[in-house]
């Protein structure tokens, strides 16, 4: 039987959560990035341990941070980046054996801070998709011309005598020339040097770099660490929105955050009602609402992201067997009929299908109002064809 303290349980919880991201106080006029942003919520293990291999002098020379997108990778990484370089200004070892440090947290108005979030801190390479200005989009790979740039930065000595820090963003993204070329560095890293490497896909790695460096797993945050951060960062969000975003973030703030500035609740309604009724489906409203999305680009991600995740969460319902929950008041009991009229490998299907449509849109640069309307209808019927994209 469920404990009759349960709710007052997780209420102690978020209670908790809400007294901490209280706490956070960002700089005023700044939109954070991982860069620039001080605090870390939901990641206090990942770090602690990152923290006890320094002060035993065995952090490892090469870390994987690997996790879901938009929950905290990138923020850890520069986080243990400004420690790392901000030790390099303590001498430790001169005068006695120092205090070891009790945080990875470095204050806002700190030296090394400041000249992290400017990009202006000589001990520190960024590696990251490059912004592509003939096509207004991010590249599709991380080149090996901008990995080979970490070589000459790292024959270098130290510019403030301390550590040296690399930052590989988006890892994933790494083709198999560029992961090569980090596999040469990987071999002979340099005394007081760490490679971080963040990625939602670490398995896409070579085994050879994998077995180079160390893999810390972050988790999904818990809602109501996404909420109490929702309610930091974007105030004043309705209570029936707010627990909407909550669930269709998955346990990613920066899904979350992204999906609020998107007007996603919205868009999930207009999609919603233009599949209720599957197996049949309303082809003029799925014409004008793929006309209107494309419209926009941050409409057509979190297109992308909604009707991946539809497809996700019955092709799970439907192999385990179990209940779906409310994502939106009602559209549990919208999916549970659509999904008895398909058989079991139905939405799986239809989540590969729209996935490779996606990906070849994005590829080939094809016409995203049709690969919109192809992507809905693909949900009634996988195996659809009948659009020339």
């Amino acid at each position: 039987m469920a404990s009759l303290f349960a709710e007052e349980e997780e209420d102690e919880f978020a209670d908790k959560i809400a007294q901490e991201v209280d706490e956070i106080t960002p700089p005023e006029a700044v939109d954070l990035t991982p860069r620039t942003n001080p605090e870390l919520l939901g990641h206090e293990a990942a770090e602690r341990a990152l923290l006890a291999d320094f002060n035993k002098g065995r952090l490892p020379h090469a870390i994987i941070l690997a996790g879901a997108p938009g929950i905290g990778k990138a923020t850890l990484a520069y986080r243990l980046a400004r420690f790392l370089l901000s030790q390099g200004e303590q001498g430790a070892g001169l005068f006695g054996e120092p205090e070891k440090p009790s945080s990875l947290y470095l204050k806002p108005d700190h030296a090394v801070f400041r000249r992290v979030a400017s990009g202006g801190h000589a001990d520190l390479v960024v590696v990251e998709r490059e912004f592509d200005e003939k096509k207004g989009r991010l590249k599709q790979d991380i080149s090996a011309e901008s990995v080979r740039k970490i070589t000459p930065f790292l024959r270098k000595t130290a510019a403030e005598g301390g550590w040296r820090v690399v930052i590989v963003d988006g890892a994933e993204y790494l083709n198999r020339t560029s992961q090569n070329a980090l596999l040469k560095i990987l071999e002979e890293p340099p005394a007081k040097t760490v490679l971080v490497l963040t990625t939602t896909q670490p398995g896409t790695f070579l085994p050879t770099i994998r077995s180079r460096c160390r893999t810390i797993h972050l988790d999904s945050l818990p809602e109501a660490t996404v909420a109490a951060l929702l309610d930091k960062y974007s105030p004043g969000i309705a209570p029936e929105e707010k627990a909407a975003l909550c669930r269709l973030s998955e346990g990613s703030i920066g899904k979350a955050l992204q999906f609020h500035q998107d007007k996603g609740v919205a868009l999930y309604k207009d999609l919603l009602t233009a599949i209720s009724n599957l197996p049949k489906m309303d082809i003029v409203k799925a014409h004008d609402l793929a006309d209107k999305i494309s419209r926009s680009e941050q409409s057509y991600d979190t297109t992308r992201e909604i009707l991946t995740g539809w497809c996700q969460r019955l092709a799970r319902s439907q192999a385990r067997g179990l209940p779906l929950t409310d994502v939106l008041p009602g559209d549990a009991a919208i999916f549970q009929k659509i999904a008895a009229n398909y058989p079991p490998r139905h939405f799986l299907t239809a989540w590969e299908k729209i996935s490779q449509l996606f990906q070849q849109t994005e590829s080939y640069t094809l016409d995203k109002r049709q690969a919109l309307l192809a992507s809905i209808l693909m949900l009634q019927k996988p195996e659809y064809t009948g659009l020339n994209i």
